[in-house]
């Protein structure tokens, strides 16, 4: 029998065929989804500098602008396609998973293991929630990856260690023994320092939190590199300072476009006066991190149990202390960790190129992991290059998670279809707990027939916009939440915004979703917020003189007095609602049946802004998501407490509240 019919988890052409049966399905539904409410953000960014606008100043923004000028670059040369977006971050996944590949198979991946990896990322990144898709990290995951790629190369570059010779004490004596010369290559290594470093500084532009990656990248493998040089020290000084030039030099032509360009001012205003406040969220949403953990990619997001122990024996094994020689000075012979455990659970035959990479693959993994745990906010998006990260370092080691859980997908996919036709078995999967459904028994979404339907749809070049809208709303993932779009109902409010003959500046879209109304309406926008909501989170607390409310609403009364009207979503009020009759009683028909009327009857912010505007129109004919306001003032009435729940924990499945009310004033948590 052949090895790949009774282990299919060898077989190379087993994992390409299950790859290509997952791309087939996934890619065209992929390219159809809806964009999420942060891509929309940075569409509108785009547009802005495209149209001669300044960043930071007229589309509010708390990153770095990185993501923004490639973004600007696709939408120059293509128009505002969401499909381009798609495809492009298509191609930039792509390419990660291309570099970690590399990576995997420098640290000593089999082609089976290699390929078995292709296939998980391949049936992962397509089929997760909208949120994952075009978002920052996983964009600067590429220009990083690329720089370590580099710097592991030279690392293990070069001619083979030369072998332990005690009868060998000199060059002129190894050349004479007919043996090889030592590993000692020409120049101070700057030059690829530099552009390791000019690949960082790129991937900083797009998110800061790569310095810790390229910290712990240099640091772990500087003594390896520098101990192939006839003075350590020296090289490593050089190394350093080549990748510190390198991000210098491609940091100084980002400040230059942004003096340049204006927007030096408003950025300084951003990073110094509401980004310190926004770190907040994250110290706040700390508690929570644990219990989201296993929720981020279910069945995938179980893999850091063995994959932690897994990095971290990487990073022992290979050395770290060691120079190349010293590493591999005796050929054959294994790592630390090679005389401890068993064969079964350790490749021994491993040299010591092949450990030191995939331990580099390891501290990367590791690193990604803790920023993305402790220094970013609770969201999906910041976990898919760890966890692409992780593919690789289960490959680098031979290891078959990936087909062990992939045939766990497709077995409970079994079990849930069975129990369609069984009521013992779905009585017996009722009483499982949610959580344990949503953790181990997990149904992916490729087996998901009602999306399935709409595949044959997505081929269409021809959709209308209506038909667009509809299909976004029924090929969307991430549950109800007011950072989702309503295409459908949202189409209804410009629909009904043309009529009223709304212009540049007349429309202020509330809370996180409505601004898709300005790309929509090709309107620029009555106020800089496109996630207003995020920017009334920033800055909560008894102890914060200025709130994210105060200023949010100091801005919207000194905006010219065109201001007409002003679109708010029902969704954030049933954020906190985890009870279903709650739910639909926030979404509620109108209380009154009057046109100035139109929020439901049980509406729990009535003195709040923007609900205290008189009511013009809402979309479902009169019982939708979506309300629109006339601007007739510009003030928050509210004197009473209202402590919302956390939107970061409401998008995973939670939230929580503050204990500190401010007195009379308005609380919006995150």
């Amino acid at each position: 029998m052949r090895v790949e019919l009774c282990c299919p988890w060898r077989s190379v052409w087993a994992a390409r065929a299950l790859a290509a049966v997952a791309l087939a399905v996934g890619v065209p539904l992929f390219l159809r989804m809806p964009p999420w409410c942060d891509l929309t953000l940075y569409q509108m960014a785009a547009r802005n500098l495209i149209e001669g606008g300044t960043h930071y100043k007229d589309i509010f923004d708390t990153n770095l602008p990185g993501f923004v000028w490639a973004l600007t670059l696709i939408q120059w040369a293509f128009g505002e396609s969401v499909v381009v977006v798609r495809a492009a971050d298509l191609l930039i996944v792509a390419g990660v998973v291309a570099l970690i590949d590399r990576l995997a198979k420098l640290g000593g991946a089999t082609a089976a293991a290699r390929w078995w990896a292709v296939a998980g990322a391949a049936a992962l990144y397509p089929f997760t929630m909208e949120m994952s898709h075009a978002q920052r990290d996983t964009w600067m995951a590429l220009p990083g990856l690329a720089a370590v790629l580099l710097r592991v190369r030279r690392g293990i570059g070069g001619p083979a260690p030369l072998p332990s010779n005690p009868h060998v004490g000199s060059a002129s004596a190894v050349l004479g023994a007919g043996l090889q010369a030592p590993d000692v290559p020409a120049g101070s290594g700057f030059a690829p320092a530099a552009l390791e470093g000019a690949l960082w500084g790129a991937a900083l532009w797009v998110k800061p939190h790569i310095v810790l990656m390229a910290a712990t990248v240099w640091l772990l493998t500087a003594r390896r590199l520098a101990g192939r040089h006839p003075r350590p020290w020296r090289a490593a000084a050089f190394d350093l300072l080549g990748n510190l030039v390198g991000g210098l030099v491609v940091g100084a032509a980002g400040v230059l476009w942004l003096v340049a360009s204006g927007a030096w001012g408003p950025f300084l205003e951003v990073f110094t006066e509401w980004n310190p406040d926004y770190l907040r969220l994250v110290r706040q949403e700390l508690a929570q991190r644990g219990d989201q953990q296993l929720d981020w990619f279910p069945g995938w997001s179980l893999g850091p149990f063995v994959t932690v122990p897994l990095a971290l024996l990487s990073v022992i094994d290979m050395a770290p202390w060691a120079s190349r020689r010293a590493a591999g000075a005796v050929p054959g012979r294994a790592g630390p960790l090679g005389y401890w455990l068993p064969r079964h659970l350790w490749d021994k035959q491993a040299g010591a190129d092949a450990r030191f990479v995939r331990g580099t693959l390891g501290a990367l993994y590791l690193v990604w992991l803790v920023q993305a745990f402790f220094l970013q906010r609770g969201f999906q998006y910041a976990h898919v290059p760890e966890t692409l990260l992780m593919l690789g370092v289960w490959a680098s080691h031979r290891w078959a998670f990936t087909f062990a859980l992939l045939v766990w997908f497709a077995l409970v996919a079994v079990v849930w279809g069975a129990a369609g036709g069984s009521p013992q078995a779905q009585a017996w999967l009722s009483s499982v707990p949610e959580k344990v459904h949503e953790r181990y028994l997990p149904r992916h979404v490729a087996f998901n027939t009602e999306r399935l339907k709409q595949w044959p749809v997505c081929w269409r070049t021809n959709l209308s916009d209506a038909e667009r809208y509809a299909l976004w709303d029924r090929l969307r993932l991430h549950p109800p939440h007011e950072a989702v779009v309503g295409w459908v109902e949202i189409a209804e409010v410009a629909e009904y915004l043309r009529a009223q003959g709304a212009r540049d500046g007349e429309v202020v879209a509330w809370f996180d979703s409505p601004h898709v109304l300005y790309i929509i309406m090709h309107l620029k926008p009555g106020l800089r917020f496109m996630h207003v909501y995020t920017a009334i989170s920033i800055g909560q607390g008894p102890d914060v003189p200025v709130t994210g409310q105060e200023r949010v609403m100091a801005e919207l009364a000194a905006a010219p007095a065109n201001r007409r009207f002003v679109v708010s979503d029902l969704e954030w009020v049933a954020l906190p609602a985890t009870d279903p009759e709650v739910r639909a009683r926030l979404l509620g028909p109108p209380g009154r049946p009057h046109p100035h009327h139109l929020l439901p009857a049980e509406s729990p912010y009535p003195a709040s802004f923007p609900f205290n505007q008189p009511t013009l129109f809402r979309s479902r004919g009169g019982r939708g998501r979506y309300v629109v306001h006339e601007l007739s003032s510009r003030s928050d009435d509210s004197t009473e407490y209202f402590l919302l729940w956390s939107s970061a924990w409401s998008i995973a499945d939670g939230a929580d509240t503050c204990p500190m009310p401010r007195p009379k004033q308005r609380l919006i948590l995150p």
